[in-house]
């Protein structure tokens, strides 16, 4: 696993959001629903916890891009900064319904740094996927 300064990046929230953002509505979804049924056969938390967490954020990011689409190099940034810890909470909601429902508080000590930076994998990835989605994606739909 990687590891940068005691936290774990989330690089399928990262994708989810890039795609979402560059992509539109469906095809995050459908990342968020096949990464996260893929990572979580890879990690041992609760069946259907992450690709319950990522759908989640592939809402609230095709949702945002509504009133802040038009901010196209800070609104992926500030998405995923806000879709990593809204995973993160559902994450922890979900451990607290099945393990320990009487535990109490928030680790912010943990989603914060979590959330830092999965905002700087978003920052150093937009400008590639950018020009990815810019040659392989066509502007323009067919009329028919």
């Amino acid at each position: 696993m990687i590891e940068i300064a005691g936290v774990r990046p989330n690089l399928v929230l990262v994708a989810v959001v890039l795609v979402t953002v560059l992509l539109g509505f469906g095809p995050g979804i459908i990342w968020a629903f096949v990464g996260g049924s893929t990572a979580n056969l890879l990690v041992q938390d609760p069946l259907g916890t992450l690709p319950l967490s990522l759908l989640l954020v592939s809402a609230m990011v095709a949702g945002g891009s509504q009133i802040l689409g038009r901010l196209t190099w800070v609104y992926p940034v500030l998405a995923c900064f806000a879709g990593s810890m809204l995973a993160d909470l559902v994450k922890l909601g979900v451990y607290r319904l099945v393990e320990n429902p009487l535990q109490v508080g928030v680790p912010l000590e943990l989603i914060l740094p979590a959330a830092f930076l999965n905002a700087a994998i978003v920052i150093l990835a937009l400008y590639p996927a950018r020009l990815a989605t810019a040659r392989l994606v066509p502007e323009e739909k067919p009329a028919w």
